[in-house]
This record gives structure tokens, sequence and C-alpha cells, in this order.
């Protein structure tokens, strides 16, 4: 899949999730669903989110390998961030995989796993 068609789908999933979140978290409906933008330098972390500026940063060459993991796993977990953010602000201790967090991933339907297994 070449960057263009990728940019595309993860956009579109974006937005499938995001409405999913919103409608378990109405009061999702005051903010803006998060900028996503395709990291190629990151080889360890998947993904990344900045919450205070509302963006995103995903691993472009995890996708050719994990993409499944990547859409269903990794895009949802740092969106729940941004949402953890959103709703909840800076958790106590700056425990980003905290229950607040933990809470959103399970009420979303994916294990809130804090880190990924994903080899390059």
């Amino acid at each position: 899949m070449n960057l263009n068609t990728l940019n595309s789908t993860i956009q579109a999933e974006t937005t499938k999730v995001w409405v999913r979140y919103s409608k378990i978290y109405t009061r999702l409906a005051m903010f803006e669903k998060p900028t996503i933008k395709l990291n190629g330098r990151l080889t360890k972390t998947a993904g990344r989110c900045f919450m205070e500026t509302n963006y995103i940063d995903l691993g472009t060459k995890f996708f050719d390998k994990h993409y499944t993991q990547m859409i269903g796993e990794v895009l949802v977990h740092e969106i729940a961030h941004q949402i953890d953010y959103n709703l909840n602000g800076t958790p106590a201790g700056n425990r980003w995989h905290g229950k607040g967090w933990q809470t959103i991933m399970l009420d979303y339907g994916v294990s809130p796993n804090p880190y990924h297994t994903m080899e390059l």
C-alpha cells in the first residue's frame, strides 16, 4: 500500500474510532478528533499521542507487517490517550496507562495493554 492510500485509510479509520468512542462518551462532541500523521522514523514505538496539541504519530514502518494490529489496537490505544486527556486532564503522577485510560480501552472492547510486542 502506498503512503497516500495508507494515509487515507488511516484517516477513515480514525473517524470510525472517534465516532464509536463518541457514542460511548457523549462529552467528546465538544472536542475535535486528533490529527493523525505517519512517522517513518518510529521503529520502537508504534504510536505516540501529544495530548495538549491533539496530535498522534503512527509508525509507518509497522503497517507493512502489522496492519491489523496498528489499526485495531495501536490507533485505538493512542486515541484513548487523547480521550483520557480530554475528559480527565493530565493523570495524577503522569500515569498515562492508569485506570482512566484502561477504562476507556475496555469500554471500546480492546485489552488495555500499555506496550506492543510488534517487531520490524
